[in-house]
């Protein structure tokens, strides 16, 4: 199936989930009582909850800066808010997040960032950001426990999934960080089964490339494991994202004028929402995260609140990054594309493709 054909499936899934989450709620809901709801926020809370979002690119954006600059390689950081804006444009309308950081290897490489930097780069942002949401996720679980019992219920199992799973994650990336020979094991075991399934075309050269970029990969992160100092500062990074993305759905809750509930309350719901939907193999975690918001929500938004809540809180957190992400990725795609025609006036050679580009395609 082509690149092209996918994202379009990938989008027409992302809104069917959409119109049938509103179809089914208005069947429970009256319009007009959630339209009312919905003009309560004001311009206020609206600018509060976009500046919110943009704080968690840009703390993404500060550490991908941040681990480059260490390393001797250096980019802007309007460069690395665009990079940063791909990535997550790419994570939401791809199964499993996974077209993100292909995507932002091949920008970085137009900057002449090895592939193995930039993605030792990427996923000690994503261990950071994974780590910070276990230790987070947890002292806001022991610190609010009576609280989450109450909202959660019968769902309980649903947390409990979610969070070992992610607690499984900061586990594996913690020792493919570590150990060189369970990554050089795991990438010969993805080509092999990529193989037999024939979606890997020339297994030895796919293999040859991705050991050159494991080993760079490998003696990144062993340099910054013997830099504490550094670690912590992508850690606090990882954190100040993290509260920044959930502190969203406070200035929902509060510019709809909704009170009874403190922000630690809600932020602490919205921590356990994201590690009990997040794990879903869908664009955005399209439908789980729906589902789970009406479950750990239902009691703080009640009534035609709850629809309201639901539709801003993913506008605000998931189809500003496809709206805002749509923007950036076509005005780059014309500014590449106008530089690539100034290289062949001028009778220069272009850029070759990046190895990233090259092995997503043979993949």
């Amino acid at each position: 199936m082509k690149p092209r054909t996918k994202r379009l499936l990938n989008l027409a899934l992302i809104l069917g989930t959409l119109v049938i989450v509103i179809w089914i709620s208005l069947k429970s809901h009256d319009l007009p009582s959630t339209l009312e709801v919905l003009s309560r926020l004001d311009l206020r809370s609206a600018l509060a909850c976009v500046g919110c979002f943009f704080g968690f690119l840009l703390c993404e954006a500060i550490s991908l800066k941040y681990f480059l600059y260490c390393r001797g390689y250096r980019i802007t950081i309007l460069y690395a808010l665009y990079v940063t804006a791909v990535g997550q444009y790419y994570s939401a309308i791809t199964p499993g997040a996974s077209g993100g950081q292909p995507m932002q290897i091949y920008h970085l490489h137009q900057r002449h960032v090895p592939m193995g930097v930039s993605t030792s780069a990427l996923l000690t942002r994503f261990f950071a950001f994974q780590f910070m949401l276990s230790v987070l996720s947890t002292a806001f679980w022991i610190a609010y426990a009576p609280f989450v019992r109450e909202q959660v219920g019968s769902g309980m199992w649903v947390l409990i999934v979610g969070y070992i799973y992610n607690l499984f994650t900061c586990a594996l990336v913690i020792t493919l960080s570590v150990y060189r020979r369970p990554v050089v094991w795991l990438a010969g075991l993805i080509v092999r089964i990529g193989s037999k399934l024939r979606l890997i075309k020339r297994p030895e050269k796919t293999l040859e490339k991705w050991l050159k970029g494991v080993e760079t990969f490998h003696e990144s992160m062993q340099t910054i494991i013997r830099r504490p100092r550094e670690l912590l500062i992508h850690l606090l990074l990882g954190g100040a994202q993290l509260l920044s993305l959930m502190s969203v759905l406070w200035f929902v809750y509060v510019g709809l004028d909704l009170r009874g509930h403190t922000w630690g309350q809600v932020v602490t719901m919205d921590l356990l929402e994201y590690i009990s939907a997040a794990y879903t193999p869908l664009p955005g975690a399209s439908g789980a995260q729906e589902a789970v918001f009406s479950i750990y929500f239902g009691k703080i938004f009640s009534g035609p609140s709850t629809l309201a809540g639901l539709l801003l809180w993913r506008f605000f957190t998931y189809y500003i990054a496809i709206i805002g992400g749509a923007v950036v990725v076509t005005v780059g795609g014309l500014r590449e594309g106008r530089s690539l025609r100034e290289v062949a006036e001028m009778g220069e050679t272009p850029p070759a493709m990046p190895d990233a580009q090259r092995v997503d395609e043979e993949l």
